[in-house]
């Protein structure tokens, strides 16, 4: 079948590969000029900052995403993290396994507790934070529940369904925590465009589509501003709700127009650092529960010294962005490097701070929100941060909502 996808990021991608594996033809609209989204490398003043999403996956080589990409046959090596991460209490650093020492011995117990749960429950719609409010009381655990929730989910933990947050703890215990691929984010969408090519699949840059035909209830091609092409399928890696705008709303019921419009992105801030020395000392999320703004930060260089100049380390911080004044968010972001690292003056330079919100977030549609990977209209699929399955993090819900779209494909 000939195929047209809409988007070159991770999704995009991850799904040309797999059906042009499968004997299909494949052509990729892009409308940037360069591929990956926002899972790709930046060169800047010789550090490889990140588009996006920052140089982890979030179960390293465990993960669905490291499956998939073995079986299509990118090689990338992703280096686990050594610790999974410490927390930042009170000027110190703490191992996960350190943590409930903090607290009273009722609230050992508590937190014993807790973990049990999380292991063997299921949660239900309520806010994880709702969920975590009737079983303790001492505000630093509220905290940590924010802080890991804004560094992986740019949500806080009010955000977050208690199911979502409980599936995501499954996976974490069963996959392990995240790893870095050596080369940054780029090594895993370089390598899966040159296995396109070799494939016989190619990308048109700079060529956005501007509409997506359909024909008695099913796709049979798009158009750009220069030229109008059939396919049999088409996949997009866009936002659902400007996929439904090129398609044309009054192909799709009203309930489905609204329940789309409806789905609300999760946005944030990420700064990148440049250090003349280890600021973290490890390879695993530094999580900051009493910050402002930051949720957590990673040093990638631990993993990957490449991703900076020689000497150098590349420090990179997120922080959700649920609303407000953009300028001052970040700024407030800033004050908090100052905190946690005291003689952040003399080692480290602020390299570059990027917002994602509108219409480039950091996920289309917030985790805990659901949606098919298959449209009302015959022979259109979506893929990307916004086809995300209960339990899956990032990138790795690309690859499950890749994976659930190719079961889907053609039937």
């Amino acid at each position: 079948m000939k195929v047209g996808v809409v988007g070159s990021g991770l999704g995009g991608l991850l799904s040309g590969v797999s059906l042009a594996k499968k004997g299909h033809e494949v052509t990729i609209f892009e409308k940037l000029g360069y591929f990956g989204g926002r899972f790709t490398n930046i060169s800047y003043e010789g550090f490889e900052l990140s588009t996006g999403a920052l140089h982890m996956i979030p179960h390293g080589g465990n993960g669905p995403l490291a499956k998939m990409l073995r079986a299509l046959g990118i090689k990338v090596e992703i280096v686990p993290s050594n610790p999974s991460g410490t927390y930042r209490i009170n000027g110190r650093d703490y191992l996960h396994n350190e943590v409930p020492n903090l607290f009273s011995l009722k609230e050992k117990l508590q937190i014993t507790k807790i973990l049990a749960e999380l292991r063997l429950g299921s949660g239900g719609d309520e806010s994880y934070r709702a969920w975590l409010k009737k079983r303790v009381k001492n505000p630093l655990l509220f905290a940590i529940a924010d802080s890991f929730c804004g560094w992986s989910l740019s949500l806080d933990s009010s955000g977050v369904p208690s199911r979502e947050f409980i599936a995501i703890t499954k996976n974490i215990n069963k996959l392990g925590a995240a790893g870095i691929p050596k080369g940054g984010c780029k090594a895993v969408t370089g390598g899966l465009v040159k296995e396109l090519e070799r494939l016989g699949g190619e990308i048109l840059y700079k060529t956005p589509v501007e509409s997506i035909t359909v024909d008695g209830g099913r796709v049979n091609g798009l158009s750009t501003k220069k030229t109008s092409y059939d396919f049999d399928v088409i996949i997009s890696n866009i936002d659902p709700k400007q996929t439904i705008k090129l398609c044309g709303e009054e192909n799709f019921s009203d309930s489905y127009v609204k329940s789309m419009a409806n789905m609300k992105e999760a946005n944030g801030i990420k700064i990148s650092v440049a250090c003349d020395k280890p600021m973290i000392g490890h390879t695993g999320v530094l999580l900051t529960p009493q910050t402002k703004r930051i949720s957590g930060a990673n040093e990638v260089t631990n993993a990957d010294p490449t991703l900076a100049p020689k000497g150098m380390h590349l420090l990179m911080t997120h922080q959700k962005l649920l609303d407000g004044d953009v300028k001052k968010e970040a700024e407030l972001g800033k004050e908090d490097l100052y905190e946690l690292f005291p003689d952040f003056d003399r080692h480290c330079e602020i390299l570059m701070v990027q917002t994602y919100k509108h219409g480039w977030p950091v996920n289309r549609v917030a985790s805990g929100k659901h949606i098919s990977p298959e449209s009302p209209i015959k022979g259109l699929y979506y893929v990307g941060d916004a086809i995300k399955p209960e339990g899956w993090m990032e990138t790795e819900g690309v690859a499950k909502g890749v994976e659930m779209m190719l079961n889907r494909f053609g039937r």
